[in-house]
């Protein structure tokens, strides 16, 4: 399933991506090998975040609350889209906001140090979870944000709502699935001689692969291929497995990011 779920991504990217051979904008453009050397970095990362157990985790319990209120189940897959159509907005627009921050700076060499240790410690933190998941602090929403999160997610009962609280949840969401995206930013800062619309491109399609998930929770439980309480225990039997996936997706990246500027 996950080799699907790679080939998928994968391929889809690939489709997104197109290359110009125009020779007049050859030397102003990045070159085709370099650009797939950074699908290298992207793909893998925002496969190994959007397999992450929160946000699967708000589905269920957004999806949830909708189904008590609404009988339409294509309300219900509304609400769902709307909801994963906020999140990609939100994410879009922080990761414009941060790869233009950091594609300002001059310093490359200690950009590429630092988000390459940052690679490393997010995939060295999520083998913590995989190995002594529970013990010490987790890679995901902090526990004493929970109780708040879950209060608004019960609230939503329509598919304008989901959208809205969308926005919101985001930022909840943040702790749990913003390692890897920050280090495909910085990375992609790093490897922009300017900011150019190759590097929003590549955001885009960095957040498509990261809501696919999503999408695919939504239409599951709006056409009860899977009840709300089957996807949430094969979330709980699976939950240490996706943060073993996830970190050494980013040790591997932190590794290579490090190699290319140490050897």
């Amino acid at each position: 399933m996950i080799q699907k779920i790679l080939f998928t991504f994968g391929l889809s990217a690939l489709l997104f991506s197109g290359v110009y051979a125009d020779s007049e904008t050859a030397q102003a453009s990045v070159s085709f090998m370099e650009r797939m050397k950074f699908f290298l970095i992207l793909v893998p990362a925002a496969v190994g975040d959007s397999i992450n157990p929160c946000a699967f985790a708000v589905m269920i319990i957004l999806l949830t609350s909708i189904l008590k209120e609404q009988k339409s189940r294509y309300k219900v897959l509304l609400a769902g889209f709307l909801f994963v159509l906020a999140i990609f907005i939100s994410y879009t627009a922080m990761g414009i906001g941060l790869y233009s921050a950091l594609a300002s700076t001059e310093r490359i060499f200690y950009l590429k140090l630092f988000i390459g240790i940052i690679g490393i410690l997010v995939g060295l933190a999520n083998l913590k979870d995989y190995f002594w998941y529970g013990k010490g602090f987790r890679m995901e929403v902090p526990t004493s944000w929970r109780p708040l999160m879950k209060k608004l997610l019960k609230r939503v009962v329509s598919p304008m709502g989901a959208f809205f609280i969308g926005f919101i949840i985001s930022l909840f969401l943040l702790p749990c699935t913003s390692g890897p995206y920050f280090v495909v930013l910085g990375y992609l800062a790093a490897e922009s001689a300017d900011i150019n619309m190759w590097g929003y491109m590549y955001i885009i399609i960095y957040n498509i692969i990261f809501i696919i998930p999503m999408v695919i929770i939504a239409i599951m439980i709006a056409f009860k291929y899977k009840g709300a309480d089957e996807l949430e225990e094969l979330k709980e039997l699976n939950v240490e497995k996706m943060h073993l996936i996830t970190g050494i997706i980013m040790l591997a990246l932190g590794f290579y990011i490090l190699s290319d500027i140490l050897i």
